[in-house]
């Protein structure tokens, strides 16, 4: 498991940040995920899909199920369960002078079957001979690029989210 955390501050009273966080939409902020289309191409508003676009592995697509819920007084929760990655997140929110301080924390579960085919991938690239102590220096290696990844992903969903929040209304 990877975990990341994030925080934005954002210019709203916290029971509107808090409302605006048990919507599926905000969550279509997050890098990849997006609404899913059925066998006939045309939209589908329950699927989604989550575009990912991950270090060593490249490109992949993944169907999706996204749950919100609440979390204590002050935040959100939320889960993007996925074959190859799944998110469990959680907001908690604090109010500040600029109005609500939001912090993102993310746990990534990346399946073992991707983990290994970038383990692989970096083996094939690896100048490292082939010991027994190979496989955990490259297995940590893959956590390390993920975690940089998925760090990158949580400050963009934060940027895109206030700018959803504080940008004119549609």
């Amino acid at each position: 498991m990877v975990s990341v955390s994030a925080q934005t501050p954002l210019s709203a009273v916290l029971d509107d940040a808090r409302t605006a966080l048990g919507r599926r939409v905000s969550y279509l902020c997050f890098p990849g995920l997006s609404r899913g289309a059925d066998a006939n191409g045309s939209s589908n508003r329950r699927a989604l899909c989550h575009d990912l676009d991950l270090p060593i592995v490249g490109r992949r697509r993944q169907r999706v199920t996204l749950s919100v819920g609440r979390e204590g007084r002050g935040g959100r929760r939320f889960t993007v369960r996925g074959a190859l990655v799944s998110i469990a997140g959680h907001w908690r929110l604090e109010p500040c002078t600029a109005g609500v301080l939001a912090h993102l924390t993310l746990d990534y579960d990346v399946c073992a079957a991707l983990k290994e085919q970038a383990v692989n991938e970096l083996r094939s690239r690896s100048p490292l001979p082939i010991r027994t102590d190979a496989d955990a220096i490259l297995g940590r290696a893959v956590d390390d690029f993920f975690e940089t990844r998925f760090a990158e992903d949580a400050a963009t969903y934060c940027d895109r989210l206030r700018a959803r929040l504080e940008g004119p209304a549609s």
